[in-house]
């Protein structure tokens, strides 16, 4: 298995000191942190053989230090996925200096502030982050919320026009309505056309699986239709460790129980198959 969306926190919080854009933390958070030595405890435990470790923007804002330490540290374990702010003016040139100079294997878009407007995702300065990250062959992931996911998405199909190369990952299954039931649990038009395109990639979290554990609906059922929709090849878990609500062992059993109902090829490339095809450059 490989994890595709671990969160770290750092216990030397003067080395990487908190910078929540939201201005809030949680004390609580920094008693026990998950550290990348405690990850690999826990990935040892559970036979997750590598991770990506996604900058916690929530938390550390762009200054994605402590991820890219840390795969650095532990480059066959570790590949690092890095915030980037793109509404500022140097956004590109922070592209280059964590993929290129520092070794990340992709970057990440979200609203890190409710309310925002799109320009974080499709602005004039976030279609140069698109373009930089797309040349330097870095997969870009998109969290999307239930709030402006249509939105999101609508402007991800812009995007791909104008960029067809450009390597997509979309988080939590786009936050799509995993809990509408069958037959499409949740798969809408806008996710169809976003799969339409070969480079689109999605992944899947605790985020939705735990919503739909507590609903008690069928979690398979859900994998297994995205699955039907993306390809296989082009579908992967992650954990969301230290964001999401529940333990490591938790985690690895909720992507073990919602792939079952896959043929054993499908289930291999959607727990390690297709992150080694997207995030493979990342470990050495």
């Amino acid at each position: 298995m490989i994890d595709t969306h671990a969160h770290l926190l750092a216990r030397d919080q003067e080395k990487y000191p908190p910078s929540p854009p939201s201005g809030e933390i949680k004390p609580s958070e920094f008693d026990d942190p998950m550290t990348a030595e405690k990850l690999l405890e826990e990935m040892d435990k559970n036979g997750v053989e590598k991770a990506v470790l996604v900058q916690r923007g929530s938390v550390y804002g762009f200054d994605n230090s402590y991820v890219c330490d840390s795969a650095a540290q532990y480059p066959e374990r570790f590949t690092a996925v890095c915030s980037i702010d793109a509404t500022r003016e140097d956004a590109p040139v922070m592209v280059e200096h964590w993929v290129k100079d520092r070794g990340a294997a992709g970057v990440r878009l979200m609203e890190l502030v409710k309310g925002a407007d799109i320009s974080w995702l499709f602005g004039p300065v976030a279609m140069k982050v698109w373009e930089k990250a797309s040349a330097l062959g870095a997969p870009v992931c998109v969290h999307l919320f239930p709030w402006n996911r249509v939105e999101g998405l609508t402007s991800i199909l812009k995007i791909l026009d104008a960029i067809p190369e450009a390597p997509i990952v979309l988080d939590h299954f786009s936050n799509m309505n995993s809990q509408a039931g069958p037959p499409d649990h949740g798969v809408d038009d806008l996710l169809e056309q976003s799969a339409a395109y070969r480079r689109v990639y999605t992944k899947f979290t605790t985020i939705p699986l735990g919503r739909l554990e507590k609903a008690e609906v069928d979690t398979a059922a859900v994998v297994k239709r995205v699955v039907e929709l993306f390809g296989a090849e082009r579908v992967m878990w992650g954990s969301d460790i230290s964001q999401s609500e529940g333990s490591y062992d938790f985690m690895v059993g909720l992507a073990q129980r919602a792939t079952a109902g896959l043929s054993e090829a499908d289930r291999a490339q959607v727990l390690s198959g297709c992150a080694n095809a997207v995030y493979g450059k990342g470990w050495r």
